[in-house]
């Protein structure tokens, strides 16, 4: 999935005639970074594929997953048939899984499983359209939300705007799961 996020980035891209500098200064995303992403070199957080996606006129799903073929009204992902398995080493200090299958054209959430290594620095707050609702599946996990730092245990959950700074962190002795679903409007 790393790879082919980054080439439908790149092609979106070009098909709007932009440059890799004007992509930064719409999404804030630092050119290296964003070359990066094109070669599939490193992989966007959710935030940045959000984010990329509103510039570049392509629904979040279109990003992910490429064209749509699956019917809207309902989409069934299998265990283990999630896209491209964990994709790591995001500048938000997590990986993740995509939990909907390729092709999965009309959603307007898509959820994600994320895991966070308490050994990995905390990302930087990040802010993008949309909502999410998160619930914390295994392990501790730190919520920084509009300068206000929340913990949240396997159980908790939290709906955010996340049109305000936020970020997530791992916390504790092992690995954190988290289930996340963002909404794109």
């Amino acid at each position: 999935m790393r790879r082919y996020v980054g080439e439908r980035i790149k092609k979106l891209r070009e098909a709007q005639e932009m440059t890799l500098a004007q992509v930064c200064k719409l999404t804030g995303i630092e050119a290296a970074r964003l070359s990066a992403y094109e070669e599939g070199t490193e992989v966007p957080a959710i935030g940045a594929v959000i984010q990329l996606s509103r510039v570049l006129g392509s629904k979040v799903e279109g990003l992910l997953h490429g064209g749509g073929t699956v019917s809207e009204a309902l989409t069934i992902c299998r265990s283990g048939d999630s896209l491209g398995g964990i994709q790591g080493d995001t500048e938000q200090a997590y990986s993740y899984s995509s939990l909907t299958r390729p092709g999965s054209a009309g959603h307007l959430m898509e959820p994600f499983l994320l895991s966070f290594d308490p050994n990995v620095p905390q990302g930087a707050a990040i802010t993008h359209d949309g909502q999410e609702f998160v619930y914390v599946v295994e392990g501790v996990i730190e919520l920084f939300y509009d300068g206000r730092s929340y913990r949240l245990e396997k159980g908790d959950s939290a709906y955010l705007s996340s049109s305000r700074p936020h970020t997530f962190h791992g916390v504790g002795d092992g690995v954190a799961q988290m289930l996340a679903v963002v909404s794109s409007p």
